[in-house]
């Protein structure tokens, strides 16, 4: 990339609020390290790596936990709105990270920053109030203990219906370790426990108000640009599918392969699939489409049930990931459940996924015979039993019996509940997600070396069943790259995916409109350019993704991370699957890390990154 000397796009400014003192400070970011690690998560894995040492722990005032929306949040190219929120993890103790959507973002950018630093601990719960004009820590102890949704309608109420909030729910002021960070309602930062670390600091809400202009170095490229992505996106293969259905489509799609996780991922099939699958949800339950900001693919969804226990609840939602966690791992059938557990997840603030987790390893516990009635209050935790999940979702938030023990994570519970540890589903802390990954090779190496732990998103490598062979050839150097069951190219497709999702989120950018529907890097670039004015093209943008990875390793490992901690639960790496189109696989993990590791430039017995990569990305450790 090549530096244009006056900046656009970004704010070069960050909000650094210290909860303890009562003190807010505006604080300039130098144009080289945005330049060198684009916004949003990149800009947080910056900060943390300058800030973090192995002696902070999660829950200390000194943790540090950082917002960050990238350069083209709030601008005119399409997906845009999406922030990460970054700390130091209560599930894992590495890097805690996660990323949302939706229109809280977009005004923090337009009224000057780009990030948001908080640090220390109120003695009392708290809210920012942010404006163009100020910021304000305000009182917000009528608000403790309030959900999601009812939280956001009190502040919109305080502050008018377009003030944008951010906020937690009561299961992250109970510091439950996975809790969520939501905004708009609906929207989730799930993963990683950040929510639990914003209620330790006894911060329940970020308001933001206020309009402005995000100054961009040539507006007619910038239009030009928009149209050419958006023209892209409608003629992407996928595009019709995703705008119909979203994520959910998956649910029969997987199930079809033989990879949709079941009881506890102990089969990839789901005899009834078709009852949570993701035409049923449309046809019943599907009011209208929703969409994030400035993107034409419409793929979420506003859900109302309207018969039923659960008749009058509606939510944006549910996505694949918590379908597949609350129904099929669960082994639960019950789509209005779904839509409704959608829905309470969101407004306890739990992360839908390490919920499904945990409720699942409980649930094998109890089949196995490790646990019973006695240790789950009379509870029958057996497979599909929707009751018995819908009270054990309000146990774990408001850390009551087994819920206490099971809101630690699957990790800390199977040291309590003896011989459960092969039955506990995590990688360095935290639950996996719903790929059966022995069918999809690449997604397994993708979540043994994911920076955050047991994740989909990190590398988010589709390309192995949606390119083609000669596709595959020409990038990953094996045609049998887009053979789900080889080996053979899927450490290049990792890292090539992992640089590639690194750049989407750090310019503020959505992985479903851009990656999962074919969109090049060079196109990217040129929205970048367009944006800021810096020259730059696909393979300038991939080495600023390798970088932020790169700090991300360098972060981890001063955590504690340690190299044999980039593997796969046992289930995985020496379980046959039992039945469906991938019956018999397993994943051979010692076939792809070797190589991964050697393209990364990493040393295969410490894990750290050679000098000489760090010199060639400019880092200093």
């Amino acid at each position: 990339m090549k530096t244009n000397d006056k900046p656009y796009g970004w704010n070069g400014k960050l909000l650094n609020v210290d909860l303890s003192n009562r003190e807010v400070e505006d604080q300039r970011i130098e144009a080289s390290v945005l330049e060198a690690y684009l916004g949003g998560r990149g800009l947080n894995m910056w900060i943390l790596h300058q800030n973090l040492t192995s002696s902070v722990s999660p829950f200390s005032p000194e943790n540090l936990l950082v917002f960050g929306a990238g350069p083209l949040v709030g601008t005119i190219i399409p997906a845009n709105g999406r922030y990460n929120v970054s700390s130091r993890s209560p599930l894992t103790g590495l890097l805690g990270d996660s990323n949302s959507a939706g229109f809280w973002a977009p005004p923090l950018r337009k009224i000057g920053y780009d990030e948001i630093i908080v640090r220390g601990k109120a003695d009392h719960p708290v809210y920012l109030l942010i404006t163009g004009d100020r910021t304000e820590i305000r009182d917000a102890s009528s608000l403790w203990g309030k959900t999601v949704s009812q939280t956001d309608t009190l502040l919109r109420k305080e502050h008018g219906k377009d003030s944008q909030v951010l906020c937690i729910g009561p299961a992250g002021e109970k510091k439950v370790r996975f809790a969520a960070v939501l905004n708009n309602v609906d929207r989730a930062a799930g993963r990683t426990g950040n929510g639990a670390v914003m209620g330790s600091k006894n911060l329940k809400a970020i308001v933001v108000q206020g309009e402005g202009k995000i100054p961009v170095a040539d507006p007619e490229q910038v239009r030009a640009v928009a149209k050419e992505i958006r023209a892209a996106m409608r003629g992407a293969s996928s595009f019709e599918v995703r705008s119909q259905f979203g994520t959910p489509m998956l649910v029969n799609l997987y199930n079809e392969m033989g990879v949709l996780p079941t009881n506890n991922h102990q089969s990839g099939v789901f005899k009834t699939a078709d009852r949570i699958s993701g035409e049923r949800l449309k046809t019943e339950y599907v009011v209208r489409p929703e969409s994030c900001y400035f993107c034409p693919v419409h793929c979420s969804r506003h859900a109302e049930i309207k018969s039923g226990r659960f008749a009058g609840v509606t939510t944006e939602g549910p996505e694949f990931e918590s379908m597949c966690a609350m129904g099929s791992n669960l082994g639960n059938d019950d789509l209005a459940s779904l839509v409704f557990l959608n829905r309470r997840l969101n407004d306890l603030g739990m992360d839908s996924i390490s919920t499904g987790g945990v409720i699942s390893y409980a649930m094998e516990c109890y089949q196995r015979g490790l646990i019973g009635p006695a240790d789950t209050d009379g509870l029958e935790l057996t497979w599909g039993n929707t009751d018995a999940i819908l009270q054990l979702v309000e146990r774990t938030a408001a850390r009551q019996g087994l819920g206490d023990l099971l809101a630690e994570g699957v990790k800390r519970a199977a040291r309590k509940i003896q011989g459960s540890e092969h039955y506990a589903l995590h990688i360095k802390g935290m639950e996996v997600p719903t790929q059966e990954v022995r069918g999809l090779k690449a997604w397994g190496l993708a979540w043994a070396v994911a920076s955050r732990g047991g994740d989909h998103c990190r590398a988010f490598p589709v390309m192995e069943t949606t390119w083609s062979p000669e596709q595959t050839k020409a990038f990953f150097g094996s045609e049998k790259a887009a053979d789900r069951f080889a080996y053979e190219g899927k450490a290049a497709m990792v890292k090539w995916a992992e640089d590639f999702g690194a750049v989407i989120d750090s310019l503020g950018i959505c992985k479903i409109a851009y990656q999962a529907m074919g969109l090049t890097p060079d196109l990217i670039a040129k929205a970048f350019q367009a944006v800021t004015g810096i020259e730059s093209d696909g393979r300038g943008i991939l080495e600023a993704g390798e970088r932020i990875n790169n700090l991300e390793r360098l972060l981890n490992l001063k955590l504690g991370l340690n190299p044999e901690q980039d593997t796969l639960p046992v289930r995985f790496t020496d379980e046959p699957l039992p039945e469906g189109p991938s019956k018999g696989e397993t994943v051979q993990l010692d076939q792809m890390i070797e190589k991964y590791y050697n393209l990364r430039g990493w040393d295969p017995v410490s894990g750290y990154p050679s000098q000489a990569k760090l010199n060639e990305l400019g880092i200093t450790s």
